[in-house]
């Protein structure tokens, strides 16, 4: 999915202003507010470079989860006292159970049908123990996703130059984003390109993709990063 820009994954997104921090901050917040359990300990699914875990570190025991093996080398290196396990969202499985589960940055488009979405849901609660929650921020619905639209991101360092330009378009309710990159360094120019494709989900189908997993469901419609939030709560009966 991630081919050179794997490496340059964080540099691109400070320069947008994307803070973490922040967003890791509030997401505990949530937490705090909805879990039912004692314990501290913390998956998250779709985890990237290992950002939010990383901060995610400080109050909880974290491990992640990722399908893409360039993006999760990344993470290994940057925290290598945190377990990152590489797996699908969709249907992984791993031989434990957690308090909280997160998948933030809009990582469950990347299921982009709606049968998908209902089965990673349902894998999300399978691990998750009795009062834990799932926190999941959903990417933009059929109505909110716009195509024809062409944007440019640069990151400027004295040794390292990137432009990136995207391109969308869409394919029923697959949303398609095309990414080419411009990448300068000391040894040279480099080129690459990718194609994101996430699905288009309404809040019906979240909700429903839920409660079909038996949790009892919020929608934060700004959530931490003004994309929204879903939380799911399993009940103590459930196991």
């Amino acid at each position: 999915m991630f081919s050179t820009s794997a490496s340059y994954y964080d540099e691109i997104y400070a320069s947008m202003g994307k803070d973490y921090s922040k967003e890791s901050d509030k997401t505990h917040k949530l937490i705090q507010k909805y879990l039912n359990t004692q314990g501290k300990s913390l998956l998250d699914v779709g985890c990237g470079t290992g950002h939010h875990a990383g901060l995610f570190k400080k109050y909880y025991q974290v491990e992640g989860l990722d399908l893409d093996p360039n993006i999760l080398s990344i993470a290994r290196k940057k925290y290598p006292k945190i377990r990152f396990h590489k797996g699908d969202m969709i249907n992984f499985r791993l031989n434990k159970k957690f308090d909280v589960i997160v998948s933030l940055f809009s990582s469950i488009g990347y299921v982009k049908t709606k049968s998908s979405l209902n089965e990673a849901i349902q894998t999300m609660t399978e691990h998750l123990l009795p009062g834990g929650v799932v926190l999941i921020e959903p990417w933009f619905s059929p109505s909110e996703w716009h195509t024809g639209g062409v944007f440019t991101i640069h990151v400027n360092k004295p040794d390292l130059k990137i432009t990136r330009m995207s391109h969308s378009s869409r394919k029923e309710n697959i949303s398609i984003l095309d990414f080419q990159y411009l990448i300068g360094t000391p040894k040279g120019i480099q080129y690459s390109a990718e194609q994101h494709q996430l699905g288009l989900f309404t809040k019906k189908d979240y909700i429903e993709a839920f409660r079909k997993a038996g949790l009892k469901v919020i929608h934060d419609p700004k959530g931490v990063d003004g994309r929204g939030l879903y939380i799911g709560m399993k009940s103590l009966g459930k196991k």
